[in-house]
């Protein structure tokens, strides 16, 4: 069996894991084959906080986890604010035209060779109203990252991210999606994302002031917020308005 048709195997086998455990050595061993030596399919949070509803696994050397989790990473390496700038997986070796990387930035980089960690690609994972993702995949320093390697990266990345979110969400019950807005509310929330204040949202509306911060007080009780600008976030995590919508005149 070649890589490719592994890959298509690992898809469909994707509704089939039973668990966390049984993905990753599934992983493991694909990676093995097509020559890939660290795999990660992670959420971008601070772990050491214990965050509700995060995906992590990895088979990184433990010194540099350890040092990861001690810098709080999470959230500020390098490779993972880049994945909040593509639609596509990038080579590591990119991260220079990709970001103004700082001297704490590379040093994330030296530290993860000295570690024995080499180039490697990572797949951004961008779900509204979850956690920013990815899944990377490295190879051992001095070993290049073959370019025939990257679109089925690219693929597997995909299919093992979404696996692992779905197992997750299933051993994590009380991890629960955004609030969606309704109809009344969105239209609402959407003219105050264009700078408008209540009484001309109501003009616009055709409805009284009263009725708009009625919407606005429950809104927020919903979300469990309690400034109505923060609306406009909880929104856009939600999918009920878009970035476009906002933009638009």
């Amino acid at each position: 069996m070649n890589i490719l048709e592994l890959i298509n195997s690992f898809y469909d086998a994707i509704d089939l894991f039973d668990s966390e455990e049984s993905l990753v050595e599934a992983l493991r061993a694909l990676c093995e084959h097509i020559g890939f030596r660290y795999f990660a399919v992670v959420h971008h949070v601070d772990f050491g906080k214990s965050p509700q509803g995060a995906i992590r696994h990895h088979n990184y050397p433990k010194d540099f986890a350890s040092y990861f989790d001690v810098n709080e990473l999470g959230v500020r390496d390098p490779v993972h604010r880049a994945s909040q700038l593509r639609g596509a997986g990038f080579l590591w070796s990119t991260l220079p035209r990709l970001l103004t990387l700082s001297k704490e930035d590379r040093a994330v980089g030296e530290r993860a060779q000295e570690a024995g960690i080499g180039d490697g690609l990572t797949v951004p994972f961008n779900v509204p109203g979850e956690y920013t993702g990815s899944c990377s995949f490295a190879m051992s320093l001095g070993t290049p990252f073959q370019p025939e390697h990257i679109p089925l990266a690219q693929a597997l990345g995909i299919f093992a991210f979404e696996a692992a979110r779905r197992l997750h969400r299933r051993g994590n019950e009380a991890h629960i999606l955004p609030v969606r807005l309704t109809n009344r509310e969105r239209e609402i929330v959407l003219w105050l994302g264009h700078g408008k204040q209540e009484k001309e949202i109501a003009r616009k509306l055709d409805i009284s002031v009263a009725t708009v911060n009625g919407h606005l007080r429950n809104a927020r009780a919903n979300c469990g917020v309690h400034k109505s600008h923060l609306l406009i976030v909880c929104g856009l995590l939600a999918g009920s308005i878009t970035y476009n919508e906002l933009l638009a005149a």
